[in-house]
């Protein structure tokens, strides 16, 4: 029986499926880290990522500003700070929670190439990008 209803998938299929995102997923990272390869270069690529981003918002925000169904179209990160978080997440290091808001709430904290990221988890999860100097430097 196949949970799609009027759909006739069987496993082998579903896991090819899931094989190859897995796969697409892989890529990406490998991809993405072939534009740092220690920690000055590491720096460089998230304030350029950081940099662009602001703007792109910034220019979407005022764009909209006449726009009354702004809810709808709100721009979420680029895709590669995702990426960016998957390697965290694979090859960071834990940290305890450093400030009122990571020990107030359920949250992990990591350090990847001496950036810190932190995921605080309430009904909604922030993501916070702290640089080398611990200055926060992106919230989203």
């Amino acid at each position: 029986m196949c949970i799609l209803e009027d759909e006739n998938v069987d496993l082998d299929e579903i896991l090819n499926y899931y094989m190859k995102r897995i796969d697409k997923e892989n890529k990406n990272i490998n991809r993405i880290k072939r534009f740092y390869h220690d920690e000055e270069t590491f720096n460089n690529l998230m304030n350029i990522i950081i940099e662009k981003d602001a703007k792109r918002i910034f220019k979407f925000l005022h764009s909209k500003v006449s726009t009354p169904n702004i809810e709808n179209n709100l721009p979420t990160p680029w895709q590669i700070f995702y990426i960016i978080l998957d390697i965290v997440q694979n090859e960071g290091e834990i940290i305890p929670p450093f400030d009122k808001l990571t020990s107030m709430f359920l949250s992990r904290t990591m350090v990847y190439m001496g950036w810190t990221f932190s995921w605080v988890h309430g009904e909604n999860t922030i993501i916070s990008i702290y640089n080398k100097s611990d200055d926060l430097v992106y919230r989203f």
